[in-house]
């Protein structure tokens, strides 16, 4: 009699685990592209027309900020009270510019080579050293460069920047 059940189950249930394991592997495999899609259609936080968009408010506002900054260093000292002034809300203009997740870095190197900028006038205003003040415009000067490649990389990368 052993032999006779011992010959017709030769096949062991399978365990529950491994049946929850492959449903769980199939519902993964459903939602992960499902996930995917709904990110890059509900909520591309990269959108190339919003680049293009901030890219260009961040432009203007740099524009803007420039022609100022090239006033003020025809100036003297006793002179620079109001380009900076222009300077500080052309700062807080550009803090107000709504940008894309991904432009975030190169909008915070603007604002900080802004930033550095009205730094140094005000150092130089106050008499400061020169070192001093050259010393701040180096390091505006190394915002900036970062603003630009910032802004060249994330054209190219637009809409799958994961920045």
């Amino acid at each position: 009699m052993l032999k006779e059940q011992a010959g017709t189950s030769t096949e062991l249930p399978k365990p529950r685990w491994l049946r929850w394991l492959a449903g769980a592997l199939t519902v993964l495999l459903v939602l992960a592209p499902a996930g995917v899609y709904a990110w890059r259609y509900l909520y591309n936080p990269c959108e190339v027309e919003s680049v293009q968009e901030a890219s260009h408010s961040l432009l203007i506002q740099s524009k803007m900020y420039d022609q100022v900054y090239q006033s003020a260093v025809d100036g003297d000292r006793t002179s620079l009270d109001y380009p900076v002034t222009v300077m500080q809300q052309t700062f807080m203009d550009t803090q107000a510019v709504v940008v894309p997740a991904c432009m975030q870095t190169a909008k915070g190197e603007l604002l900080h080579y802004m930033e550095t900028v009205i730094y140094a006038f005000r150092a130089f205003a106050a008499g400061e050293a020169d070192e001093a003040v050259r010393d701040l415009v180096q390091q505006s000067n190394g915002h900036y460069q970062n603003f630009t490649t910032e802004m060249e990389a994330v054209q190219e990368c637009a809409p799958f920047c994961f920045r």
